[in-house]
């Protein structure tokens, strides 16, 4: 038993020296490497808009590839940048464009403007909402031809809703740019700054217009006259109907707002 013993001892003490020698790891404390995947972006074409003003359709992007694969394109809301893909949504791509020295300074200052940031926010807010306004039906007078009725000789009318020369309903009192400010703030929750005015446009538009054609607000937008330095909007609204509101925003951006009066 002590030569067994002895011999072992003997093994123990050539192996601590090898181990020493060799600068050999104990096999315990041995470190396997973990394979790392490095995540990277991909580019794509925005086809709708994304949450939280995150982008807009027609954007092109650089997107994680994850959030492309799993998200962005099996809902359809981008496609992979691949020239293929331009030229299937009629695009041009970004990257093939020269930017001279001014246009790309004007870009990266459109890029770092606050202002700008929040205006796109606001219009992103907006794009489906529509602010109301309620007001009272004047069920006893017709306007038109002065007489205060729809024929009757008497002038007092047969108890019909008042009304426009075109047949729309119209109310007693009227609709200003101080109404449609306070209404944003109650109803749809957006305080503009004393600076900030709303513009109301003075022809109803039935909203449809903009439903039918994307560039009809814009188009509508640019051509109401902007207003002067310390300008009030002074447009009543006194009939029913859908309308546009204007609202100008700090670094000289505006945004739309669809403003529907009804009936109470």
């Amino acid at each position: 038993i002590l030569s067994k013993y002895n011999m072992i001892r003997q093994a123990s003490s050539i192996i601590k020296r090898t181990v020493g020698v060799n600068n050999i790891t104990s096999p315990a404390t041995l470190t396997v490497p973990v394979p790392v995947r490095c995540a990277h972006n991909v580019r794509v074409i925005l086809t709708s808009d994304l949450p939280d003003g995150r982008g807009y359709s027609g954007d092109v992007q650089d997107v994680k590839a994850g959030y492309a694969r799993n998200y962005l394109i099996p809902q359809k809301k981008a496609l992979y940048a691949t020239p293929q893909n331009f030229i299937r949504v009629d695009m041009v791509d970004p990257n093939t464009v020269k930017e001279t020295a001014e246009e790309k300074a004007k870009r990266l200052s459109m890029e770092s403007d606050e202002d700008l940031k929040a205006a796109d926010k606001l219009k992103y807010y907006l794009r489906n909402k529509t602010l109301k306004i309620w007001r009272m039906v004047d069920m006893n007078i017709v306007s038109g031809d002065g007489s205060g009725s729809d024929g009757d000789a008497d002038g007092k009318g047969s108890g019909s809703p008042r009304l426009t020369g075109s047949g729309v309903p119209i109310h007693p009192g009227k609709v200003i740019q101080s109404n449609v400010r306070s209404k944003l703030s109650k109803q749809l929750l957006i305080d503009l700054d004393k600076s900030e005015k709303v513009q109301i446009h003075p022809v109803a538009i039935p909203h449809v217009n903009f439903e039918l054609d994307p560039n009809a607000m814009d188009k509508a937008l640019e051509d109401m006259a902007d207003l002067e330095e310390g300008e009030n909007c002074d447009v009543e609204i006194k009939t029913l109907g859908e309308y546009l509101c204007k609202i100008h925003l700090t670094g000289g951006y505006h945004v739309g707002l669809r403003l529907q009066v009804t009936k109470r």
